[in-house]
């Protein structure tokens, strides 16, 4: 997907696609009604796609997640269903895009499929930075959590990335509210992670809204469809719609990182269904 947006451009790029349980991507849904709109595979997975959104303005190139990566071990790979390789890269490199060339990485949060993708090993096998010319930003509040090392929270944030990102990079911590760069705007929503980030583009009066794992995709519109991963599930139910609602009113373009078929959208309030997607683009 590429549009562009007043001086934006925004183009979708693949940080690696992979496949979760269904129940951990519908939390309290049923497996009888989320299987209608997302088929299992055998092992009663669901295919998920992972679109980072790389923005230029002629004056900054702004990455917004960074995938997977490509470190994970074979076993890790096999049960996430992960493809080879670094697809990020790979995907930069078919727009002309080194990863020198990324002033900007921006973390909605940090999982494992949201921050691998930031560090590589060299030939030494040892870790360095994806994008080494960037400056790396996350919440203040989602770095206070990664770091802390509670064991709560051991299995939610990978170790080795949140090391590797203290190690190796200068970090911006942002606060709710926050303009990383001109025309680009932090948004706290919680609800997935505590510190958990949705980012908005302004340009020319247009308005595009990244939100990351507090509405991971076009299903989960509804209040009560969200991951069982969030670990403030109330603040989810809470401020997702929230969001939602202004993004139908303001007539926002919604960029999805998890949605396996639409890559962005509008979306319409609905008295059944809460919201639905209009205008929607396709991956497939």
């Amino acid at each position: 997907m590429s549009m562009h947006l007043g001086n934006w451009q925004l183009d979708t790029v693949n940080g690696g696609w992979f496949r979760l349980d269904g129940g951990v991507m519908f939390g309290v849904v049923p497996k009888h009604i989320w299987k209608h709109v997302a088929t299992p595979d055998p092992q009663n997975r669901i295919l998920c796609a992972n679109h980072c959104v790389l923005a230029r303005d002629g004056r900054h190139t702004v990455l917004i997640d960074t995938g997977y990566g490509g470190k994970y071990a074979l076993l890790d790979r096999k049960f996430y269903d992960m493809e080879p390789g670094e697809p990020l890269v790979e995907s930069l490199s078919r727009l002309g895009v080194a990863p020198s060339e990324v002033d900007h990485v921006v973390f909605s949060h940090l999982h494992f499929d949201h921050v691998g993708g930031a560090t590589r090993q060299d030939a030494a096998q040892r870790l360095a930075l994806t994008f080494p010319n960037a400056q790396h930003s996350v919440s203040r509040i989602e770095w206070v959590a990664a770091s802390s090392q509670l064991p709560e929270l051991a299995t939610a944030y990978p170790s080795q990335e949140v090391l590797s990102l203290r190690e190796l990079t200068r970090l911006r911590l942002l606060e709710d509210g926050e303009e990383v760069v001109p025309g680009l705007t932090s948004r706290m929503t919680g609800g997935h992670t505590e510190g958990h980030l949705s980012f908005l583009f302004h340009s020319n009066g247009q308005t595009a809204c990244y939100p990351g794992d507090i509405c991971p995709s076009t299903y989960h519109l509804r209040r009560m469809w969200h991951l069982s991963y969030d670990v403030f599930p109330l603040d989810t139910r809470r401020n997702k719609p929230r969001l939602l609602a202004e993004a139908a009113e303001g007539q926002w373009w919604m960029l999805w990182n998890h949605d396996p078929t639409a890559v962005v959208s509008r979306i319409v309030q609905d008295k059944k269904r809460e919201f639905v997607a209009v205008d929607v683009s396709n991956t497939m």
